[in-house]
């Protein structure tokens, strides 16, 4: 078996920012198909030359029902995979039921669901003897009330499943639980987004203090072959927005070594054995803690940055482990240089008038990208509705964190202006 010709499903493609892992398979040799619900935008992806088929299948967020549709539309299609992935966190579960029903190679699917769900990661951790915040699973207020006294304040509510911190809140007294539930319950839906397809539910835990960082993983027959370590910056708190963040890290050498070895801990202790993981976790004032476990690769440009950081293809690395072949990558021993992904937000509530974000090429600067989320003439929401509008994302490069941040504060020197109603 080699990538080169392999058939592999892609159960899931995600947003339209995944298209260039799916070309970057594509390129490696992979013949891929791709099952998705009915228009979804992958469809194009057989157009473009990426994809050799894609066939629809209904998704309801049931990973068992959704997983018999995926197998009955690749029985009545006739495909023989030789390998099944997904890089969409809504699909991992069902991605790992498909491999299991076909006999392909794929992590458990009780440990996928045990990172799937916080409050199992929670339950498992805590089975498990492993370093954990106190957590409840929460279903109505009454239910949240209850568990704060076990919880303690400062407090965490948020979805049991999730991302991008979506409905993420700190709490700091009871008196505050009535106006943070209903804040959550409003952001927990599956209008709001599809990923709450899967359920809605909430976990309130015990906050954590301290840095938090994002620990990509490189699993292989049980063992960690690669780490990579994204050093986040402060969040909006009292919501988890993410600000920016930068790699390599330049805290505690020793605290990031012991907080790498808490997450390849955990993945082994959960069964995630094999393929591309992306754990985020703090290094408290209490040691090193695991805020959630994903067994998947990360998100937006995350790939990204390690190959530029580090030389190594998440990408190919996942794609070659559901092929049960080794990863074939040879990290840089040291890093060739930083990379910062910063957000910015949407300083009020109101219409947006001006982006000024400077993309002209500069010889003193190296700006990788600019990821607008917004059009100048949108609604936006300001830091005072918790949940403020991300605006843009901005990639950017440097030979070292300080000519790294100064390429960004370049980039951000005319803030955006919004027009109050």
């Amino acid at each position: 078996m080699s990538v080169e010709g392999a058939l592999v499903v892609v159960v899931g493609a995600g947003y339209e920012g995944k298209r260039k892992i799916h070309a970057r398979m594509a390129e490696l040799g992979a013949r891929l198909v791709i099952v998705d619900e009915p228009g979804h935008w992958s469809q194009a992806l057989v157009e473009e030359g990426i994809a050799i088929s894609w066939l629809a299948a209904p998704i309801v967020g049931d990973p068992d029902q959704d997983a018999k549709a995926v197998l009955e539309a690749l029985a009545a299609a006739g495909v023989p995979p030789d390998g099944v992935l997904t890089f969409w966190e809504n699909s991992i579960d069902v991605c790992a039921r498909v491999a299991a029903a076909l006999g392909l190679p794929s992590n458990p699917v009780e440990s996928v669901d045990a990172a799937r769900s916080k409050v199992l990661t929670r339950e498992l951790s805590e089975k498990l003897g492993l370093p954990s915040p106190r957590a409840r699973r929460v279903r109505s207020l009454d239910e949240l009330f209850a568990a704060a006294p076990y919880v303690k304040f400062p407090a965490v509510v948020k979805p049991e499943f999730g991302a991008s911190a979506m409905g993420c809140v700190k709490v700091d007294a009871i008196e505050e639980l009535p106006r943070i539930y209903s804040l959550v319950r409003s952001v927990v839906t599956p209008e709001h987004d599809g990923i709450f397809r899967a359920g809605n539910d909430l976990i309130v835990e015990e906050y954590l203090d301290g840095v938090e960082f994002d620990v990509d993983l490189v699993m292989h027959q049980g063992k960690c072959v690669f780490s990579s370590v994204s050093q986040n910056w402060p969040t909006a708190e009292p919501s988890f927005q993410e600000t920016g963040l930068h790699c390599p890290p330049d805290h505690d050498r020793k605290a990031v070594a012991d907080l790498v070895d808490l997450c390849v801990r955990t993945a082994q202790a959960f069964g995630l054995t094999r393929g591309v993981l992306h754990i985020e976790a703090k290094s408290t004032s209490r040691g090193p803690r695991i805020v959630e476990v994903n067994a998947r690769m990360g998100g937006g440009r995350i790939h990204e940055y390690v190959r530029t950081v580090w030389d190594v293809d998440l990408i190919g690395a996942h794609l070659r482990a559901c092929l049960d072949l080794p990863p074939a990558i040879t990290p840089s021993r040291k890093p060739l240089c930083t990379v910062i992904n910063s957000w910015l937000y949407a300083p009020a509530t109101g219409r947006l008038v001006s982006l000024p974000i400077d993309d002209r090429p500069r010889a003193d600067r190296n700006l990788s990208a600019i990821d607008l989320e917004v059009e100048v003439g949108d609604v936006v929401e300001g830091p005072e509705a918790v949940f403020a509008t991300k605006l843009a994302e901005i990639s950017v490069t440097g030979k070292d964190l300080k000519a790294a941040r100064a390429v960004v504060a370049d980039v951000l020197r005319d803030p955006p202006r919004v027009e109050p109603f």
